[in-house]
């Protein structure tokens, strides 16, 4: 019991000392626009949020990230149980209220909801609306596609029926750099996309990598499979969401960092997404 004390003491330290501005092995920095957070002791962060109550956009087919479980009857996964971390540590209640893309973008505007944890990459056209914690998990953008549709690679794309989810940062990697000769169908949800993909609706949809692994480890009978090339990873750094100017922000941060120092981050990765990723 005395050593975990000292341990964690030179643990509150060490936070002190690293959220001015290092880097951890897990963690990705946001776009060099975002605004560097303030040096701020963990100890002083613990619990400074109990007593509210907060709604959270979540999305419920985001599989491993964020799902609803049909057996269950309740949401889980990656971003879930970051979640309830966080809340552990900080101290505040929340409820979930499960959005698209689009909807948690325009309800974080509005104020209906006060952040969103979706597997919400932080790109720069969104750091001009919205703040970000620094990056929670890295990802890269796969190619998904129908097995009858003869693409074996990036160059077969043309002519083709690309079908993404709107709203997302898939969506708008799609429209800069795969539109022309292509026809894009936007779909209000992945599972949509992949259903349209199995019955050649759509010929490829680009999506996250871990994404699109999860789905083929779940449906081993799938028309559908993955090209090796992957795109992009800049796009798919996944952080949580807030209106500008959010006041605990920073608190976020070393939440984020002591569930990564105590072995948390991990146990949870491990349990959604594996140790190879």
């Amino acid at each position: 019991f005395f050593m975990k004390k000292i341990l964690t003491s030179i643990l509150m330290i060490a936070f002190a000392l690293c959220l001015g501005g290092c880097d951890l092995p897990w963690q990705k920095q946001a776009a060099d626009t975002a605004e560097k957070a303030q040096t701020i002791e963990s100890s002083k962060v613990k619990g400074t949020m109990e007593g509210m109550k907060l709604t959270v956009g979540v999305s419920d087919e985001m599989a491993p990230f964020s799902f609803y479980n049909e057996e269950k009857k309740e949401l889980e996964g990656f971003d879930i149980e970051i979640l309830k971390g966080i809340s552990d540590y900080l101290g505040f209640k929340y409820e979930t209220k499960i959005l698209s893309m689009q909807e948690i973008e325009e309800q974080i505007k509005s104020g209906d909801i006060d952040f969103a944890i979706a597997g919400i990459s932080i790109t720069d056209d969104r750091q001009e609306e919205f703040d970000f914690t620094d990056s929670y998990y890295e990802n890269t953008i796969s190619m998904a596609v129908n097995k009858d549709s003869g693409i074996e690679d990036r160059k077969d794309i043309q002519g083709k029926i690309i079908g993404v989810e709107e709203g997302t940062a898939n969506a708008r990697y799609v429209d800069e750099y795969m539109k022309e000769g292509n026809t894009v169908k936007y779909f209000s949800s992945m599972e949509e996309v992949f259903k349209n993909l199995e019955e050649g609706k759509i010929d490829v949809t680009f999506y996250d990598t871990t994404g699109v692994d999860y789905y083929l480890e779940n449906h081993t009978d799938t028309n559908i499979e993955a090209l090796s090339e992957e795109l992009n990873s800049e796009q798919s750094n996944y952080g949580i969401m807030f209106a500008k100017g959010y006041k605990y922000l920073d608190h976020f941060n070393v939440s984020l960092q002591v569930l990564n120092t105590d072995g948390e981050y991990q146990e949870i990765k491990d349990r959604w997404i594996g140790t190879d990723n």
